[in-house]
């Protein structure tokens, strides 16, 4: 990678970003932490067996789609040198599409929407990001706009339903164990889509991987915050987005790969036993799920290895070992 886009990634996709999600995460959960600490009932619960739980209540859990959103729009700034109102080229949206799924989170922040509600403004949301990616290709790439629309609906509706098993399931998962899940995700996201040649899409995860490492940290100190009703949405847009970008907007010379990242996020669905992850049920369901990872994201670098060592003969020079990171 060229050493001053490698220096731009770091300082607008990694240190500012993260440093401005961990004082502000950590200045927003103290207040909250310490305005509950002054309200006597709803503090504790007794279960049936006696034991103290402490009940989990909502907190601002609407800044973190906002965190998020500047750690992916640092990290495309980084990679692109520049910010468009409303830019001609698709590959220039990606910082618009997360802007359109991050106020959906927002929305999911601060109302706690019915569950078919959020489903419907999660499926608007995607929908409307796909759009953005992909519109510019409804005929090069699938042939004729009906087609484009019913690929959009199939989008929207499968993020959507992803999005919405594992929000569920993180209301009852410390954020820390979600943090973690999602970094090895973010992370061996990169390479594949690297090797995909989506250079843009290899950059942007850097900036989510940074305010996942403070919501992490934040997560350890105050054990009510969680990733569910507003983070996981972005996370899973994320995902889209980057889906998107490699096999739409570069095409795919990896499929398999692609797809086992794909499926890498229903990891996230492995339930933890107990509550608030109390008696170490939250270091169990962590290692399942790393365990789980490293099977699939493992998978899909085999095939990485395999494809590369079939697509670069013996005397032949691999024309990305001297990546530049333009896009």
């Amino acid at each position: 990678m060229d050493p001053q886009l490698q220096q731009r990634l770091m300082m607008y996709g990694g240190f500012i970003p993260g440093g401005i999600s961990l004082i502000l995460l950590i200045a927003a959960w103290y207040i909250h932490a310490f305005k509950k600490s002054r309200i006597d009932h709803l503090d504790h619960v007794g279960d049936e067996d006696g034991e103290e739980l402490q009940a989990v209540s909502d907190g601002p859990r609407w800044m973190l789609p906002l965190m998020l959103l500047v750690g992916f729009a640092g990290a495309d700034y980084a990679g692109n040198y520049t910010f468009h109102l409303w830019p001609d080229g698709n590959n220039y949206r990606f910082t618009h599409a997360i802007a359109l799924i991050a106020l959906v989170g927002l929305i999911e922040g601060v109302f706690k929407l019915p569950v078919l509600v959020a489903f419907g403004f999660r499926m608007l949301a995607f929908g409307g990001a796909f759009w953005m990616l992909a519109e510019g290709y409804s005929t090069s790439v699938f042939g004729d706009m009906p087609t484009f629309v019913g690929s959009t609906a199939f989008a929207a509706l499968a993020s959507a339903l992803v999005s919405t098993a594992v929000d569920r399931n993180s209301e009852d998962t410390p954020a820390w164990v979600d943090c973690v899940s999602w970094i090895v995700i973010a992370g061996a996201s990169m390479p594949i889509l690297l090797q995909n040649h989506f250079s843009i899409g290899a950059m942007i995860p850097a900036g989510i991987i940074a305010v996942l490492v403070s919501t992490m940290i934040t997560g350890l100190i105050f054990r009510d915050l969680r990733l569910s009703r507003g983070g996981v949405t972005v996370l899973v847009g994320l995902m889209l987005m980057m889906l998107t970008g490699s096999i739409i907007q570069t095409g795919v010379d990896n499929l398999v790969s692609v797809l086992l990242l794909a499926l890498s996020p229903m990891v996230l669905l492995v339930p933890i036993k107990g509550r608030s992850g109390k008696g170490g049920a939250g270091v169990r369901t962590l290692a399942a799920r790393l365990i789980l990872l490293v099977v699939i994201l493992g998978s899909a670098g085999a095939m990485l290895y395999w494809t590369g060592s079939e697509g670069v003969p013996d005397g032949e020079v691999d024309p990305y070992a001297d990546y530049n990171g333009e896009p």
